[in-house]
């Protein structure tokens, strides 16, 4: 069973002047800032949460740094120039509930496009407020991309690319064949997750976490059920602790293999992306026989999980995991004696672990530079603190690295997953625990996907539908990093380096929500 529960966040209050002092103190102490969230509170104001974690120093640790600014004049001061990790936090609070973040280096949005008040401005015809009916006319004034114009050669990448399936757009300004600048643009895929989630209850909003991603699903719906299990103090059967660590262990298998198949592809090597996806149906098939589902398995739920999985279930998985110690050992050796694949890797897209530290790397990307930073080990879940495993590190900093810690935590999974298993067959039968209403109380929660460090922040107000939900996937810092690697680099390198970084902007586009009336009560995302 589960040890006695702390609160895993500490919040302090500061008035709005207080922000940048704290914020440089606790930076000072060794913490890491992981993201800044707005809530829109209605009267009281919006509430500005700076949260920053002490995995280095004391593990476990987590503050939110909590203040309030006038709704009617949202005013606060930038902390980008104290320190970089809260430059895209708090564009995003920009752009989404229209604060003024005063002395921000670059306050420009993120989704919309940058002109986009003067798209709808008074001029443009306004709907038919009785009906309700979309304005569907003409804006004001044609869009443009937010992204910088040079005089140098610009190349654009996206926003639909056959190299990446997901929409993103990078527009790069290029003089002979280094890259000197470069911008991303966001939003062509967003789904109003955010705003969706403060409008149902739990249990919806568990099986529409789990669909923010195909490739972490098992995560999020994982990392909302633990925010909403503090919330409730709901300890979770031994059973289904092991079976939520084999769940996301998998998972992990599957988005790696197909990560590094996919490195292959994008350096000319297809046969490796497809030897990738036959190496994955084993693990696709041991989730089918757990949740009946190879994608979207909705087993997991508050306070355990809904299916059992059966003594037969892990005779079957573990021989599906057999063949994969065979098969995946093999598989990456034919990579790493292809002297061309390893040779774009190596001395590619360098991020020294001095500055992944600095800028607020996390998963692969900071382990690939040393970095030891795994949620699985700094702040154990699930079972990760009674199975045997380590940390997988490298020192290298380049994609060559990066694509090696991907492959080691393949192996180091597959142990992970056999100690599963065979605690699984022997677990008493129990897998859920009841839960009841939920009092008022907020719940956070972070766990570590395949990409990174992912956090949820959840609020009840005692009902059935909670008050607030925020969270913060791994891509929204890691792809800020990837901006930087692709800076000073050859544009033949470009589509590396981001395979390195395995960015998922479908996580990251996950909410917009336009509020034409400001004033009024409401909270906005």
């Amino acid at each position: 069973m589960m040890s006695e529960r702390k609160p895993s966040l500490e919040v302090t209050e500061i008035s709005v002047d207080e922000v940048g002092t704290e914020v440089t103190q606790l930076l000072n102490q060794g913490a890491r800032m992981m993201y800044a969230s707005g809530v829109d509170m209605g009267v009281p104001g919006i509430r500005i949460d700076y949260y920053f974690t002490f995995d280095e120093e004391v593990p476990g640790r987590n503050l939110a740094l909590r203040t309030f600014i006038n709704r009617k004049k949202p005013i606060i001061e930038s902390v980008t120039p104290i320190t970089t990790q809260a430059d895209w936090a708090e564009r995003e609070m920009i752009e989404f509930l229209g604060v003024q973040v005063k002395n921000h280096p670059d306050p420009r949005h993120l989704w919309l496009p940058l002109n986009w008040e003067d798209m709808y401005s008074s001029s443009h015809p306004q709907g038919d407020n009785q009906s309700e009916r979309i304005n569907t006319s003409p804006p004001a004034h044609p869009p443009h991309d937010n992204i910088f114009s040079k005089h140098l050669s610009v190349v654009p990448y996206g926003p639909y690319h056959p190299a990446l399936i997901e929409s993103n757009y990078l527009k790069m300004s290029v003089e002979d064949e280094v890259v000197r600048e470069v911008d991303l643009k966001l939003g062509f895929n967003h789904r109003s997750v955010i705003k969706l989630m403060e409008r149902r209850d739990y249990y919806k909003d568990l099986f529409l976490a789990e669909r923010i991603c195909g490739f972490c699903n098992v995560h999020h719906s994982l990392n909302f059920a633990q925010a909403v299990e503090e919330i409730g103090d709901i300890t979770v059967p031994k059973k289904a602790l092991y079976t939520r660590t084999l769940l996301g262990e998998m998972e992990r298998m599957k988005s790696h293999i197909l990560a590094i198949g996919l490195m292959g592809d994008l350096t000319g090597f297809r046969t490796m992306l497809m030897h990738a996806i036959r190496i994955r149906e084993d693990i696709l098939d041991s989730l089918e026989i757990m949740s009946g589902q190879r994608i979207s398995h909705g087993i997991i739920t508050f306070g355990g999980i809904r299916n059992d999985v059966t003594p037969v279930h892990t005779d079957v998985i573990l021989s599906k995991l057999n063949n994969l110690k065979k098969e995946v050992p093999e598989y990456f050796e034919q990579c790493l004696a292809n002297d061309v694949f390893t040779g774009r890797l190596h001395k590619t897209g360098i991020l020294t672990q001095e500055v992944a530290k600095k800028i607020g790397a996390v998963g692969p990307i900071a382990r690939g530079s040393g970095l030891r930073v795994d949620i699985r080990k700094n702040l154990p879940y699930a079972a990760y603190e009674d199975v045997d495993w380590d940390m997988v590190t490298e020192s290298g900093g380049d994609c060559f690295a990066r694509m090696q810690v991907r492959m080691r935590e393949v192996l180091m999974s597959l142990h992970i997953c056999e100690q599963c298993c065979d605690v699984i067959r022997s677990a008493p039968s129990e897998l859920i625990t009841q839960v009841n209403e939920l009092p008022c109380g907020e719940g956070f929660s972070r766990t570590e996907p395949p990409r990174g460090e992912l956090l949820y922040h959840v609020a009840s107000n005692g009902t059935n539908t909670p008050d607030f939900v925020r969270l913060r996937v791994p891509t929204f810092p890691n792809v800020r990093i990837m901006l930087n690697l692709i800076r000073g680099s050859a544009i033949g390198d470009v589509p590396v380096i981001i395979g390195s970084v395995d960015p998922c902007f479908s996580c990251t586009d996950r909410v917009t929500t336009v509020n034409q009336n400001p004033v009024s009560g409401g909270r906005g995302s």
